[in-house]
């Protein structure tokens, strides 16, 4: 077995960062923790009010993963600027000012605002004055998305070479209550985990169990695939007859932070140590895994 992968920074865009311990199967990446509101952004709201949709802390709850043996791929820029976790064809037409010439579909993320360019901040309140232009919606593609997406694929398929198979974590987290732009009812109270995968076909049901029962045992309540089933960073590049296998798995920000301030709080280092032990179990199973081929 030979993988070596390298560190990656592209400023404004993305991260990797390397394995610190001998390679495993793994990949974990952020996607939506990014804080830093890019140049060509030019939101009619407050830089406070786009990041209520970041998943901040997430890159620093799952920190862990390159001491594992795991590479760990995070995204600089808020979500709400362009969400990596979105097909190119989740368009918003209303955003755009023009004939968008690429193929879209009827994307229920999209109808709700938050395709894959977002047109409210929060709420019912525009991110924007104007739409934008195509030539910017494309640009804005080219300089995010496509990178992103590149990362991710590069790191997994250097670790299918490399051990025959390969576990993705996808990683988010979620209000602790349905609102108004999500998809399960406003009011909802949501449980404190939600594992996705892409209603059983973006993984093998062993490590998703695994992954259930683990978290489950440190006292957590786990929902599978309710209200999030996961989208596409696991549902593009998974496919578990190859051994190719992702998951989404969304932490409630009840868990760790003060959403009204986003800032930690007290149970911030139980979390992150029951997610250090949460990884060395996957690691454990897909190192097995990939021992008996």
């Amino acid at each position: 077995m030979s993988l070596e992968i390298q560190a990656l920074d592209i400023d404004g865009v993305l991260s990797v960062v390397p394995p610190r311990a001998a390679p495993v199967p793994l990949v974990f990446d952020s996607p939506h923790s990014g804080l830093s509101l890019p140049a060509d952004f030019r939101p009619a709201v407050s830089a406070e009010m786009v990041r209520i949709a970041s998943d901040t802390h997430v890159d620093d709850l799952f920190g862990f993963a390159p001491d594992l043996g795991a590479p760990l791929l995070i995204a600089q820029f808020p979500r709400s600027f362009l969400d990596v976790n979105r097909s190119l064809k989740d368009v918003d037409l209303e955003l755009v000012n023009g004939q968008w010439p690429h193929p879209v579909r009827d994307s229920p993320s999209a109808r709700r605002g938050m395709g894959l360019v977002w047109r409210y901040a929060w709420g019912d309140v525009p991110m924007y004055e104007h739409p934008m232009s195509v030539a910017e919606l494309e640009a804005r593609i080219d300089r995010y998305w496509r990178p992103y997406h590149g990362a991710l694929v590069e790191l997994l398929d250097a670790n299918h070479a490399a051990f025959g198979c390969v576990y993705h974590i996808n990683c988010h987290s979620m209000p602790a209550i349905g609102h108004k732009l999500s998809p399960d009812p406003a009011g909802t109270v949501r449980a404190d985990m939600v594992i996705g995968d892409y209603e059983g076909t973006s993984c093998e049901p062993g490590f998703v169990a695994l992954a259930a029962e683990t978290l489950k045992g440190f006292g957590y309540s786990v929902a599978l695939n309710v209200p999030f089933k996961g989208a596409e960073l696991i549902s593009a590049y998974s496919d578990p007859s190859r051994k190719r296998n992702s998951i989404q798995i969304e932490l409630n920000r009840r868990l760790y932070m003060d959403e009204a301030t986003r800032e930690r709080t007290a149970d911030y280092a139980e979390l992150r140590r029951n997610l250090m032990e949460f990884g060395a179990a996957l690691k454990t199973y897909a190192l097995h895994i990939s021992s008996i081929g």
